[in-house]
């Protein structure tokens, strides 16, 4: 197996490198990273026992001053990584993820020393999922898919040899599958990374001190009003519970700060079919609870504030909600979502995001809108 994957690198290396001579100002980085388990629910303490580890291949776009849309960013990097993360414990098994990343710099470009944060939303394949049978000891994966997040803090010294730059830097990593199969407590990782980048353009580097004129015009942008239908697959976190689909329709208002800033304000129905049968479950198994009569509505609306940071026509969206219709306890009352917006024109855009409660995973919605 091992043999494979480094075949496979070689080969995804081999051909970046071929590609990359030809396509201007791009990089190819590779790092290690080894670190630890967080323990944030006691029921994953027999899984944080072991000192994960693994390697990250990246292959990164560099804007330049040309892309006046990104210089409030101070030029970003963006890219694509693979990551492998061996979990050193039999139970957890290994992921492998595909992941979009960006690379958001600190100070002056043109310095040798930079900082960076460095944020990648992705797909894992998890090679040893919660079975009942062979494998039930595996709370965190119950499904061989899971959504991968992950957040970077790191430090760059530029050209410590020729094309060469060196990083250093801190990486919380989150597994989840957002409750689409049961059980999924999630795991999170904390690791220390270490790695080297090639720069492709090293003959023709990207000159960091010209001027760029910021096109404000967005900034005046009056209130927007914005309509959303998101959707997707869950279930009700017991074990054995079947897969139900849900159903999410959004209404909210937005107004534009500045180019980075966008503030939402509005309300969500949420129609998830999978309380529907929490609430018949819960029903028979606690009859001696009489909260537990079957007859509670399972449909629920919040009202929810937001904020967008948009980066060029693709954002990361932090919501914050609170149900003021709530027929059913379930969870918190308030939950939290974090994603990504990507429009297409001036008014289509499309949204991938996690919603929980306190951390705790209820859905990964997918979801369609306009904004008018």
């Amino acid at each position: 197996m091992k043999y494979k994957i480094v075949t496979g690198i070689l080969f995804f290396m081999i051909n970046l490198t071929l590609w990359a001579q030809k396509e201007g100002h791009t990089s190819l980085h590779i790092e290690y990273f080894y670190g630890t388990i967080l323990k944030h629910k006691n029921k994953v303490s027999h899984l944080a026992i072991t000192n994960p580890d693994g390697f990250i291949l990246s292959y990164n776009h560099k804007t330049t001053p040309k892309n006046n849309n990104l210089a409030a960013y101070n030029f970003p990097d963006w890219g694509i990584s693979f990551i492998y993360h061996n979990f050193d414990n039999a139970v957890l098994g290994t992921t492998f993820t595909t992941q979009l990343n960006y690379s958001l710099y600190f100070g002056n470009r043109a310095r040798k020393n930079l900082f960076y944060i460095k944020l990648g939303q992705g797909i894992s394949y998890n090679t040893n999922p919660f079975d009942l049978e062979t494998n039930n000891k595996n709370i965190a994966f119950g499904s061989h898919l899971l959504a991968n997040t992950t957040l970077g803090i790191n430090y760059k010294h530029k050209k410590v040899f020729n094309a060469f730059d060196a990083t250093l830097g801190l990486m919380l990593s989150h597994y989840s599958n957002g409750t689409i199969k049961s059980p999924n407590l999630g795991l999170n990782t904390l690791s220390l990374t270490t790695g080297i980048s090639y720069n492709f353009d090293v003959d023709n580097p990207i000159d960091y001190t010209q001027s760029t004129n910021l096109n404000n015009s967005n900034d005046k942008e009056g209130i927007k009003l914005n309509l959303q239908l998101s959707g997707g697959i869950n279930s009700a976190g017991n074990l054995g519970t079947k897969q139900f689909p849900f159903y999410v329709g959004t209404v909210y208002l937005d107004k534009r700060l500045n180019r980075k800033s966008i503030l939402q304000f509005g309300s969500e129905l949420f129609i998830s079919k999978f309380l529907k049968e929490l609430i018949t479950y819960n029903a028979v198994a606690f009859p001696e609870f009489p909260e537990e009569d079957g007859n509670s509505d399972y449909k629920r609306v919040s009202l929810m504030i937001g904020h967008e940071l948009d980066i060029n026509n693709f954002s990361i969206i932090t919501q914050l909600g609170y149900y003021v219709y709530y027929p059913y306890k379930y969870e918190t009352r308030y939950y939290e979502r974090v994603g990504v917006k990507k429009y297409f024109g001036q008014k289509w855009f499309a949204t991938a995001s996690i919603k929980a409660h306190l951390f705790l995973a209820e859905s990964i919605d997918l979801g369609i809108g306009i904004r008018l």
